[in-house]
């Protein structure tokens, strides 16, 4: 029977890039608060702020979501 040596416990190395789901998604949900505020400032002044609340909801979650995928691009460029 071979000998074995003591197991060594090794620790995984840690995850140095960002998580670029999560600051996707967060921009998205940020892009989706901007639009709340700024249907909620106009008030009635909107006839259908369902409809207004919709797409520019959709917009500015997409813009969102793209400034989040960018600074994690850039957060991840600066530690290579």
């Amino acid at each position: 029977m071979p000998r074995t040596s003591p197991s060594i416990r090794q620790v995984p190395a840690r995850r140095l890039s960002p998580r670029y789901l999560r600051f996707v998604l967060t921009g998205a949900l940020l892009g989706v608060l901007v639009t709340v505020v700024a249907v909620v400032a106009r008030g009635a002044s909107v006839e259908r702020p369902s409809a207004v609340l919709f797409y520019l909801g959709i917009l500015l979650a997409g813009v969102g979501a793209l400034l989040g995928g960018a600074v994690a691009v850039l957060l991840d460029g600066r530690r290579r």
